[in-house]
């Protein structure tokens, strides 16, 4: 069983749309949408969702008030000004800022400090037309996303090991912050879709070097080609350079626009030539790092 990730460095260029692509045409895998902040990967797979969890991690500070004796010391320790004192003199903690750190219960002289455990968003499993989906949604103001991320990647990847499927194909956040080093770190492949503009191909520079950090075969698919011929010339040419394969030129096609706000990816189009062109990503990509 094998892990491969679909990353873009910039949002917008088009990555979950690809991952949609492929998910249609991979066959034997389990799916995982790596975007907890905002996933997209069911909008395109109709997904029927069989089982839900709340998701809990970390830990926020609790302040009996019955117990507290307002002496202060939680909000003069707090290095997060995560004390709140309302005019009435009452203590509480606002859970948006404490970072769970124990201090407010290490000096609280009447044990008045509990620590409990933080909801911090939702974990599905849904049942699609191509494969078991995971995916997840981090509740607004919480953090440590990448956490969230790992899980949903055990859990894909337990599911393969448990059904003898070939693959886990995630479809990773944008940029490069907690999510996509969740997203990227110990898998086997990344599929980096970039497309011709300048913000793009720096960015697309920032992730492969992060996957290249951590050792992972990288291929790249330039998307959107002829919006800019030459630059879109200059991130093959960077490609090639770096010895990094590139998989696929797609075109801007008015027909993806239209398949996507239809909540459709290309491939059901019905165009054999551009479904081709997604089919030849996945296989040159395999063909070229694992060969049979």
């Amino acid at each position: 069983m094998r892990q491969i990730v679909v990353i873009s460095g910039k949002g917008g260029t088009g990555k979950t749309t690809v991952t949609a692509a492929l998910a249609r045409l991979v066959e034997n895998k389990v799916l995982v949408d790596a975007d907890v902040d905002a996933s997209n990967l069911e909008i395109l797979t109709y997904p029927k969702t069989v089982k839900t969890e709340n998701y809990r991690e970390g830990e926020i500070a609790v302040i009996d008030p019955q117990k507290c004796i307002s002496c202060d010391l939680c909000r003069q320790h707090c290095r997060f000004d995560a004390i709140v004192v309302d005019d009435a003199g009452k203590y509480s903690v606002d859970e948006h800022a404490c970072e769970g750190c124990k201090v407010c219960q290490l000096v609280c002289p009447a044990g008045a400090v509990s620590m409990v455990e933080v909801e911090a968003g939702v974990v599905k499993q849904s049942e699609t037309p191509f494969g078991m989906l995971y995916h997840g949604e981090l509740s607004a103001g919480r953090d440590n996303s990448g956490k969230m991320v790992t899980y949903l990647r055990e859990l894909g990847a337990d599911y393969a090991q448990q059904n003898n499927l070939d693959w886990v194909l995630i479809d990773g956040a944008p940029g490069i912050g907690c999510q996509v080093i969740a997203s990227v770190t110990g898998v086997d492949g990344a599929i980096v879709v970039s497309e011709p503009t300048l913000s793009a191909m720096h960015d697309l520079k920032r992730v492969v070097e992060l996957a290249l950090h951590f050792r992972v075969k990288v291929g790249v698919v330039i998307n959107k080609v002829d919006i800019n011929p030459s630059l879109s010339r200059e991130i093959r040419r960077w490609a090639e350079s770096q010895n990094l394969p590139v998989l696929a030129e797609i075109p801007l096609d008015k027909r993806i626009i239209r398949a996507m706000v239809e909540k459709k990816s290309p491939i059901e189009i019905g165009d054999e030539s551009l479904t081709d062109l997604y089919r030849r990503i996945w296989t040159d990509f395999v063909n070229h790092y694992f060969p049979k």
